[in-house]
């Protein structure tokens, strides 16, 4: 099983179709996680029936990708809070047993890599339970070099 957090749109995107490859050359499955953060101040399980409503859309979309590599594809929201995705991302692939997690990210920072990505992708990093491959997409130098 490989999962797919649905993070940043662009490279979503790229970490998916990655993904597809990967789990359609081993005969795997892809689970899409689709996270619905909380505010601190909300309970977890406060009721956000417009913003579920949205994430199933979007998994829907995102599934039917998945499916046109002939991948058996799985979705699920999972509620997190802001910078806190690792731990949802974390139970849900020990509860499939995941072999690899695939997130996509821009890179933040051009210079360096003192905090190249975003929160939610180190808290990925930090608790995940299997490797984790970070899709960061074509390079902006080379976008612009071509255009």
């Amino acid at each position: 099983m490989v999962l797919v957090p649905l993070l940043d749109a662009e490279q979503t995107q790229h970490a998916l179709d990655l993904a597809c490859r990967l789990a359609s050359d081993r005969g795997s499955r892809v689970l899409l996680l689709a996270p619905l953060y909380v505010d601190w101040e909300l309970p977890l399980d406060a009721h956000f029936k417009r913003e579920e409503a949205a994430l199933r859309v979007e998994l829907g979309r995102e599934r039917a990708i998945a499916e046109s590599y002939g991948v058996g594809a799985h979705t699920q929201i999972v509620r997190a809070r802001p910078g806190e995705l690792g731990r949802g991302v974390a139970e849900a692939a020990v509860e499939v047993r995941a072999s690899l997690i695939v997130v996509g990210s821009p890179v933040d920072s051009q210079r360096g890599f003192r905090r190249p990505f975003s929160r939610d992708v180190w808290s990925v990093l930090n608790d995940a339970p299997c490797p984790v491959m970070i899709a960061t997409g074509t390079p902006q130098r080379a976008e612009r070099a071509v255009a």
